[in-house]
């Protein structure tokens, strides 16, 4: 069933998400053409700068309207009249959070891959590619000088998967919202906002807590951190408390939508 819910908000979600994508890859063709044309009249110059001010415009779109769209997605979806629908399908209330949150995260790491490949066809020559590739093999010589061939690749893979982390652990973050939100009987959007803010406020001072006991215990036990092994420790750290704080806001959102549901 997940696999067919998957699919459905694939095909909901692809048909506005793709053309989006796509203006802003032929916007930054458009734009490569443009500058590759030595025109210098004036109106030229001015079709140049706004063709340019377009496909900015197309980049933050791109990123921000991905993320703002899957939530909207699954609000409507699951919290307003349509989840009547949703809710009488064959699924697990956890089933079709596990399908908002695979498709959610698909696309905005699907934007991201876009936009560099937009950013490629704009501003990518031979000599730049020369010259990233210097710039790369410079950077991962100098890492693995310090850190080691293997502590080096470990630290690119834990970024990798800090970022994956971080974008399920935000998304979570406002499906909570929503779902804690709605446990009200009126004015349930405000309370999903409220919501968000208090659990992020919870969140910090949590992290700040964390922080000066750790750094507290550090100081009367007297350990030595080696400052090399201090990057992997702070993405590690991270991983762990943003892997914590995606489960405990995924059991919640499931246990309302299991136990307390309450509709538009």
């Amino acid at each position: 069933m997940l696999r067919k819910l998957i699919k459905h908000d694939l095909i909901a979600t692809g048909r506005y998400l793709l053309p989006l994508y796509g203006i802003m890859l032929v916007l930054s063709l458009v734009n490569r053409i443009l500058s590759a044309i030595d025109i210098y009249a004036g109106y030229f110059e001015i079709i140049k700068i706004l063709m340019m001010f377009a496909y900015g415009i197309s980049v933050v779109a791109s990123i921000i309207v991905t993320f703002v769209f899957m939530i909207l997605r699954f609000y409507k979806n699951l919290l307003t009249d349509e989840g009547y629908l949703m809710f009488t399908l064959p699924a697990k209330p956890s089933q079709l959070i596990n399908s908002k949150l695979l498709v959610s995260l698909l696309w905005n790491i699907m934007s991201i891959i876009v936009v560099i490949c937009s950013l490629l066809i704009l501003f990518l020559t031979s000599k730049r590619i020369d010259l990233i590739h210097s710039t790369l093999d410079n950077i991962f010589t100098s890492l693995k000088s310090e850190f080691g061939t293997n502590r080096t690749t470990l630290i690119m893979i834990e970024l990798i998967l800090l970022v994956i982390i971080s974008i399920i652990q935000q998304t979570l973050l406002i499906y909570v919202s929503i779902a804690i939100g709605h446990l009200v009987n009126g004015h349930k959007v405000l309370a999903s906002f409220v919501a968000y803010f208090a659990i992020n406020t919870i969140l910090q001072t949590v992290m700040t807590a964390i922080l000066l006991i750790g750094g507290y215990v550090t100081d009367v036990a007297d350990i030595n951190i080696n400052i090399i092994d201090l990057p992997q420790y702070a993405i590690a750290f991270s991983l762990i408390v943003s892997s914590i704080f995606s489960t405990l806001y995924y059991l919640i959102t499931n246990y309302i939508f299991n136990k307390k549901l309450n509709l538009e």
